[in-house]
């Protein structure tokens, strides 16, 4: 009987701490304000990155090949060579304002073998198509990806 009531009274008494320590931090909680962001208007331009001239940088201050290869890892590839983007440019006929001409950047080529799913799946290379990626030697940034499908390996089903 003296064992039934002493762990009932002990049930009870932390039954009862508990209770007002929560009582005692629900009246006691400060309440939580919530900061909205206002949203500033944005310039029309602050959007846009300018990327200017580092041709002048040593070489130390630009990404590796192995690492500008390794976001390449399914493709075989060609070519990979550290060049200006206005020779790039030059080259394809792709400028954008946004971009020094003396940037430089790592330009990689190469093939995917098999099949490849272009634009939103509208378009299949059934094999062999070839990549041109642009990477800012810099930061490591993608400038761009162009994808070729050698002829007759395109499937369109937008025909």
């Amino acid at each position: 009987m003296v064992n039934i009531f002493t762990i009932t009274s002990l049930s009870a008494f932390i039954f009862a701490s508990i209770s007002t320590l929560l009582l005692v931090q629900t009246v006691t909680a400060k309440p939580v304000q919530i900061k909205r962001q206002v949203n500033q208007p944005i310039p029309f331009n602050s959007r846009v990155r300018i990327y200017p001239a580092n041709n002048s940088l040593p070489a130390s201050c630009l990404i590796t090949i192995e690492s500008v290869i390794k976001k390449s890892s399914k493709m075989q590839i060609t070519e990979a060579k550290l060049t200006t983007y206005e020779e790039f440019a030059a080259k394809t006929g792709l400028y954008k304002s946004s971009i020094s001409n003396n940037r430089m950047v790592w330009i990689v080529t190469g093939f995917v073998q098999g099949e490849l799913r272009m634009s939103r799946g509208r378009s299949v290379c059934t094999d062999n198509a070839k990549f041109v990626e642009v990477t800012d030697a810099e930061t490591g940034y993608s400038f761009g990806r162009s994808i070729y499908c050698p002829p007759n390996n395109e499937i369109n089903f937008m025909r």
